[in-house]
């Protein structure tokens, strides 16, 4: 796939989303469905392979790691969590579906004997453009009054419904991210049946295979997180491909061959080491756990989002450092490692992303760190 991808970066960027030569290369390796269940016709692969796979489609165009991303973990989601007649009407076709959408909340919604009917405007639909099903996050209203959750947040309803039911707007200029075709869209007095929609929060999968119990902020952090894998690595790769090519004017021999430049560079590319072990250790642990019958404690749960944050903001210091030390390469277009350089900065500034959420993420933490010290101490 890797060699595809690469090839056709510059296209998918000119074109504001994947190839339609890319989009067709994903679905015959099958890898818009890796999340999937067997008997559903997915992979059922472990996390940690798709994983690598983010990894290694990020690292040969973002954008395009980004969509498998959004579509990979978006195609499991209504089959872990809709109701079982929905589950056969949705991937029970001739043809297995692709999901995008936008699951957080954007419309408002009504709900009679079991059905939501409303409406909703949505940003940032990656994926959306070669999806055939489209999620869209509701607030349910009740008597003009947000229905409230036991923990007192607002229940939010994750609505799929068929691509033809979606007006999409297909302007889509960024600075970053170009070819994730990550439109708005909106939905228009839709009717959502009952069991094709559920809880945005649901950790709680009524299918076999327990890894859905991590929920779609677990599914959402993996990807982002694989994500930003790939281009830290393909960063690398590319300031390796130029140091030993690059001589600039006060230096004495290639840029390569500076001490300076080897000196920083090792510490990034053990950055780039670190950050990928964690996230590899760390997702297959989850497996394991859920597999062998155990439940995701709060703090298994913070560290999705953890390990996502903390990801990101080590390959905004890795690309970046690549990005200065390729000097000009760095910015004449086209120009790979520039390429990095603007998806990584782009993906920052998304929700998942926030490093405000450390102050919340470090609560449940703190109590298993407190748990273990009084353990300690009272052995």
């Amino acid at each position: 796939m890797a060699p595809i991808v690469r090839a056709e970066a510059a296209a998918s960027e000119a074109l504001g989303t994947m190839t339609p030569k890319v989009v067709q290369a994903m679905k015959d390796a099958g890898l818009f469905w890796m999340l999937l269940e067997a008997k559903a016709g997915g992979f059922q692969a472990p996390m940690v392979d798709c994983m690598e796979a983010w990894e290694e489609i990020a690292a040969a165009d973002g954008s395009a790691g980004w969509s498998l991303m959004a579509n990979s973990t978006g195609t499991a989601v209504p089959y872990a969590f809709c109701s079982d007649e929905a589950v056969a009407e949705i991937y029970g076709g001739p043809e297995k579906p692709i999901m995008a959408g936008m699951l957080g909340p954007g419309g408002m919604a009504v709900e009679t004997n079991g059905a939501l009917q409303g409406s909703g405007k949505y940003r940032f639909g990656s994926g959306s453009l070669h999806a055939t099903w489209v999620g869209s996050g509701m607030f349910v209203m009740d008597d003009k009054a947000m229905r409230k959750l036991p923990d007192g947040s607002p229940v939010v309803r994750v609505c799929w419904r068929p691509r033809e039911e979606v007006k999409f707007e297909h302007e889509w200029d960024v600075m970053g991210l170009r070819g994730t075709g990550s439109v708005d869209y909106s939905l228009t007095d839709v009717t959502v049946p009952e069991g094709f929609h559920h809880e945005r929060s649901i950790t709680r999968s009524p299918r076999d295979w327990r890894l859905y119990d991590i929920g779609i902020a677990g599914l959402a952090c993996a990807g982002h997180t694989g994500f930003a894998l790939g281009v830290m690595r393909r960063a690398l790769e590319e300031i390796t491909r130029i140091a030993f090519g690059k001589k600039r004017p006060a230096y004495a021999t290639v840029l390569g061959e500076q001490p300076v430049f080897r000196h920083d560079f090792a510490y990034h590319e053990a950055s780039y080491h670190a950050a990928r072990d964690f996230t590899l250790r760390f997702y297959g642990e989850i497996q394991d756990h859920l597999e062998a019958g155990g439940e995701l404690t709060p703090a298994m749960r913070a560290r999705f989002r953890q390990n996502c944050i903390f990801v990101h903001k080590v390959a905004s210091e890795v690309v970046r450092f690549c990005h200065v030390m390729g000097g000009s390469e760095s910015l004449r277009n086209p120009s790979d490692l520039g390429r990095c350089m603007r998806d990584i900065h782009v993906a920052t500034q998304h929700i998942f992303v926030d490093t405000i959420a450390m102050q919340d993420i470090a609560v449940p933490i703190l109590a298993e760190w407190q748990g273990f010290a009084t353990r300690q101490a009272a052995v």
